[in-house]
């Protein structure tokens, strides 16, 4: 894993089921900050996830919340949209339709491989995302 000056902060859509757990807690031992999102979310999209890096869409979640979710990105904080996503997805879900940006990865997978995934789409992350992340990081816990 790549050294941050702050760990970096995944947010991820499906927190709340049995694989979205694990992988709290598999990427919080890797030194990630999570924030878990339910796998149907209440509430504005840019706001949940206020202080992420990156989203992670865990496997299963209903392709119609992915949809709604992913579009709704950036509605009211623009910068949002430009966040790095990863969907994980099952050989059932190969059949999703494409979403321009969205890394697919599959699921199962070794999770050092999910973490060099995650690596990879933070480096190639807008600059001025990240920017104005770790501005509003900052301005929270100072």
């Amino acid at each position: 894993m790549q050294h941050h000056p702050q760990p970096p902060t995944i947010a991820i859509l499906g927190a709340d089921t049995v694989v979205g757990s694990a992988l709290r807690a598999l990427l919080g031992g890797y030194g990630y900050r999570i924030a878990p999102i339910d796998a149907h979310p209440t509430g504005v999209v840019d706001e949940l996830l206020e202080g992420a890096d990156l989203l992670l869409l865990t496997p299963r979640v209903d392709q119609g919340v992915r949809e709604a979710f992913l579009g709704a990105m950036g509605k009211s904080t623009p910068q949002k949209a430009e966040m790095p996503v990863i969907a994980l997805n099952t050989a059932i879900e190969e059949d999703l339709p494409e979403k321009e940006g969205v890394i697919r990865v599959p699921w199962p997978c070794e999770t050092k491989d999910l973490v060099e995934r995650i690596e990879a789409a933070l480096l190639d992350a807008p600059a001025a995302s990240a920017a104005s992340n770790n501005s509003s990081t900052q301005a929270r816990t100072g």
